[in-house]
């Protein structure tokens, strides 16, 4: 057996090394040695720490001209971690508004997703957390989230289905009208 070296201010790099050390490698291998401390640190900035406040949405009043149609941003990464299997699933995001009072700086959607995603999930619960955020944080006429992802826990174990696609949407408020639902996902298509 390999002796664990002394454990570390670090609970997470602790648990990283037990886990090394649990499924039988060698810390002592130049390949692992320093990877409870990368993994922490890798951990520590990607994952939202629960019970940070999400990112402000910086909004602007929605004025002459002012907008009623919708805006769509789509096809940015996302990046999450299964909460059921604790591996990677990651796709592309679209989220969309129909302004009210306020207009959305776009960059604002990223964030959110980043910081919903940013954590153990499973990606329903991450769809209409985004959905739920930005209706309460915008007020818009309606709102719509759609992620595509694949994730590791089908592609590489289980039914190792790879290249699969999930998809989950959440549309709220004008935007659950068949006609706006329709121009929402041809325009996402």
């Amino acid at each position: 057996t390999v002796r664990a070296r002394r454990a570390s201010p670090d609970p997470v790099a602790d648990a990283w090394r037990r886990l090394l050390v649990g499924l039988g490698y060698d810390l002592r291998d130049a390949h692992l040695k320093d990877s409870p401390a990368r993994v922490a640190r890798f951990l520590s900035s990607w994952h939202t720490i629960v019970g940070t406040l999400p990112p402000r949405v910086t909004t602007f009043p929605n004025r002459a001209p002012r907008v009623d149609e919708l805006v769509a941003v789509g096809n940015f990464r996302f990046y999450s971690v299964c909460a059921h299997h604790g591996l990677p699933f990651f796709g592309e995001a679209a989220v969309g508004y129909v302004p009210d009072e306020h207009l959305v700086g776009l960059s604002k959607f990223a964030r959110v997703v980043d910081y919903f995603a940013h954590r153990f999930q499973v990606q329903e619960r991450l769809t209409h957390q985004i959905a739920s955020y930005l209706e309460e944080r915008v007020a818009p006429h309606g709102v719509a989230v759609v992620l595509r992802g694949e994730h590791l826990c089908m592609s590489m174990r289980g039914v190792e289905r790879p290249g699969h696609r999930t998809i989950t949407s959440d549309l709220r408020g004008v935007l659950r009208k068949p006609e706006a639902r329709a121009e929402l996902l041809a325009l996402l298509a």
